[in-house]
């Protein structure tokens, strides 16, 4: 009963930040700041990507999943950011802004900026509306941080200082801050004595960590003096590996899966093959929930329809592969047999496939479950039609 009771308790937090959690730590003394991130998701098909500068832009390591969208960067200028999901809070001052994509903003500023001071002036300029549920941190090499709220940039120069899944602007103090995994990086903090080295960094985000169904998929500690950049996978703080960016910026534009980096017989390795298993793509689910019975409406009110349709859009988009998203939904159908939603994802992957007649199928189930699924309708058409025009050719 205690291990039902855990594993819904661990369910009920889909939906909530705590699946796009992310923690950052700095520290700044001597002329050298050390920064520390941990990404926490439930994929951990993480990769790196390398874009070597020239005359007029820096070197950058960006860092983010398959869909090729920068979560993090850090530049050869010794300029770092990290994203975050963050409670809706509303962006209004957009009117004379630019309306450049984030994503494109991004990589104008790891491309030709180093201090915070100029990334903040560059921001202020651009339509920040795409902000209402994230906030972006930059740190430079000098230790001086930019935290982007929206419509809040402020600038800060403390030695130390902790970045979470929450905003600055709307608690009076850390302290109540309702989010347990950086609670406990922040008691360690305040226990030890802030030492300024990569070793100290890392057992930091080691106690910002998570290691729940979306845990701490890989942890970055960053000198950006000298841009080591050391690398730890899926919480796993006995194991790391290095990298020397300006050496690999050398090396020209290439990309890699973080997991690819580290030995095969380590726990996050191991971890990335299991999720990646195209014969049973939803055994890192299975082996989680174990033979504890649980019954549609607690999957349902808990949000876990929510995490098989995210898993089977990686197999389907990220990955191109229709045949394991096809495989995801059916398990997610074995444990909510009256999903709509799964029906209506069921058929896209089918769609994708050009099986029209199963995605009819999918589809019609899926409205037949929920009339008002006008996703399912339109695809319904679209599948009909296509398969109609195959008939008559």
């Amino acid at each position: 009963m205690k291990k039902k009771l855990f594993i819904i308790l661990t369910l009920s937090l889909f939906g909530t930040s705590e699946i796009n959690a992310c923690s950052m730590y700095k520290s700044t003394k001597n002329g050298k700041t050390i920064v520390g991130n941990n990404e926490d998701y439930f994929s951990p098909n993480s990769q790196f990507w390398f874009e070597e500068g020239s005359a007029t832009k820096f070197g950058v390591l960006y860092m983010g999943l398959l869909d090729n969208f920068a979560q993090g960067a850090i530049n050869d200028a010794g300029l770092v950011f990290d994203g975050f999901f963050e409670p809706y809070l509303a962006v209004t001052d957009t009117l004379g802004k630019l309306k450049i994509p984030i994503e494109k903003a991004l990589l104008h500023v790891m491309q030709t900026m180093q201090r915070v001071e100029e990334v903040k002036a560059y921001l202020k300029t651009i339509d920040l509306s795409v902000l209402t549920q994230s906030q972006l941190v930059f740190v430079d090499s000098t230790g001086t941080y930019l935290i982007v709220e929206g419509d809040t940039l402020f600038v800060g120069e403390e030695p130390e200082k902790s970045f979470s899944n929450f905003y600055y602007s709307q608690v009076s103090s850390i302290g109540e801050v309702d989010l347990d995994y950086f609670q406990n990086g922040q008691r360690f903090l305040e226990k030890t004595s802030g030492r300024n080295t990569l070793d100290y960094c890392a057992q930091a985000m080691k106690n910002f960590a998570q290691k729940r169904i979306a845990p701490t998929q890989y942890s970055t500690v960053y000198d950006l003096k000298t841009l080591t950049v050391r690398v730890y996978l899926f919480h796993d703080f006995s194991n790391f590996v290095e990298v020397d960016l300006k050496k690999e910026l050398k090396k020209g534009n290439h990309r890699i899966m973080i997991a690819e980096l580290f030995p095969e017989d380590t726990i996050g390795y191991q971890h990335y093959l299991k999720y990646n298993n195209l014969e049973h793509p939803s055994l890192f689910l299975e082996e989680y929930l174990g033979t504890e019975k649980i019954s549609e409406e607690e999957f349902t009110s808990s949000g876990f329809d929510t995490i098989i349709i995210s898993l089977a859009d990686e197999w389907l988009y990220d990955k191109s592969n229709a045949e394991g998203a096809i495989k995801v939904c059916h398990y997610g159908i074995s444990l909510m047999p009256n999903n709509s939603k799964l029906y209506c994802k069921l058929g896209s992957a089918y769609l994708e496939k050009k099986d029209w007649n199963n995605a009819i199928k999918s589809y019609a189930k899926s409205l037949h479950l929920d009339p008002e699924n006008s996703e399912a309708l339109d695809k319904l058409t679209k599948a009909a039609n296509n398969r109609q025009e195959k008939e008559s050719n």
